[in-house]
């Protein structure tokens, strides 16, 4: 029985990770989600670290593979599920009994010498079950991203669910995400800049007395448009004080957060008659002749004046007046640091504090304020930053945070 012990990890080694020498005829490739680490990769495809990272060399040894990308990885025709945690619970005998295993074997197929070897949140694979391995952040059952590879400009979500209501610090190169819990579920919500430039930056989450969990994210470039405004009579009568002042006003209504969406289903288009859509969220600008050093913060859709302005969501209407650069204005707050604006309208059927429900008419469009021609402007704001809210619709952000926050979106 001594023998059997002594050749038992060589034998797991072999089965597990090969020899160090192999050499797979084929290979396939896998889209990297969150927690697919190198340890998680390692065991779930029966290969060591070593021959994973040699494909993807890095000069940080602890960069992981980056969620989004893409990794060609060698075909061994083995796939292993089971679980891995990062837990500090008694150590690996108190969680061999939790899960039912014999402790002397999941020690050795851990590499450790004795199921009393310290474990002090040591990665621990679990084997069984029907899912391949992930390595989470501690307490973590399930993440998800709204998108794997976002571009500048969006609004970014995750969601998770929990093995027991927790506390999360979350950022994303160092900018930090709003989180929500509800019970065990949880859902942060950030907004990206149209002119964020970093590639890959780094997706932290910390759970409240917990160590952090870290892995790199894939961006993809945003597709600009360019426009040229030049602005006459009483829009270029409107000063940069005036301007200034009035976003300071406005800024202080944007950081205000409530914990509950006040929205039950997708968002919809805030105007159902339009020409066109004539300028995008994220458009260069140049005004009055200048360089192109600005960009468009909302959508602009070319429309008669006093056609009918509608409110997309469910919420509450935060402001409701004239404006100096946005002119007539409505700005409704639909929770969870949500917040769309409408402006330059002709006409206000909104009073602030009232609760809007989709649909309800909320304004008519205008060319009051800033502007060269009828036109709705709408923008979107979700954590006080203005994203694309065409790009919010199309990707159903708002029903995959419902889902998030309450296990279903109706």
């Amino acid at each position: 029985m001594k023998r059997w012990f002594l050749f038992l990890p060589l034998i797991t080694s072999i089965l597990l990770f090969g020899n160090g020498r192999l050499q797979a005829q084929t290979t396939h490739q896998r889209l990297v989600r969150p927690g697919d680490t190198w340890v998680a990769l390692s065991w779930r495809y029966g290969l060591s670290q070593e021959t994973l990272r040699a494909a993807y060399p890095h000069p940080n040894l602890q960069n992981q593979p980056v969620i989004g990308s893409v990794l060609t990885l060698p075909d061994t025709g083995r796939e292993f599920t089971g679980r891995i945690l990062r837990l500090n619970e008694g150590g690996l005998l108190a969680t061999a009994v939790r899960h039912q295993s014999s402790p002397w074997q999941l020690a050795l197929l851990n590499g450790l010498p004795h199921p009393y070897a310290p474990t002090l949140y040591r990665p621990l694979f679990i084997p069984g079950g029907t899912e391949p391995p992930h390595e989470m952040p501690v307490g973590f059952e399930t993440l998800e991203l709204s998108q794997l590879t976002p571009q500048p400009g969006q609004a970014l979500a995750f969601r998770a669910v929990t093995s027991q209501p927790t506390a999360v610090a979350a950022s994303l190169d160092g900018m930090m995400f709003d989180s929500f819990e509800n019970g065990r579920y949880l859902v942060g919500l950030i907004g990206i800049d149209d002119f964020y430039t970093n590639r890959q930056p780094e997706l932290a989450i910390q759970p409240e007395g917990q160590p952090l969990w870290s892995q790199p994210w894939q961006f993809i470039d945003g597709d600009w448009t360019y426009n040229q405004i030049t602005y006459t009579g009483a829009a270029a009568a409107v000063t940069q004080e005036q301007i200034i002042a009035e976003r300071a006003r406005l800024t202080e209504i944007w950081s205000q957060t409530s914990p509950i969406p006040q929205w039950t289903t997708n968002f919809q288009l805030p105007i159902a008659n339009y020409l066109e859509i004539s300028s995008y969220y994220g458009a260069r600008r140049s005004y009055n002749g200048g360089p192109y050093n600005s960009s468009h913060e909302g959508t602009d859709f070319a429309a008669y004046g006093g056609t009918a302005v509608t409110a997309p969501a469910a919420g509450t209407i935060a402001l409701a007046e004239p404006l100096a650069a946005r002119g007539g204005a409505v700005i409704i707050d639909h929770g969870l640091g949500v917040y769309s604006g409408y402006y330059h309208l002709s006409a206000i059927h909104a009073e602030p504090g009232q609760t809007v429900q989709p649909g309800d008419l909320i304004g008519e469009v205008g060319t009051t304020g800033l502007s060269t021609g009828n036109h709705l402007h709408w923008d979107f704001l979700v954590a006080g930053q203005w994203v694309d809210a065409l790009a919010w619709l199309e990707q159903n952000m708002a029903c995959w945070i419902l889902a998030g926050l309450n296990g279903r979106c109706p």
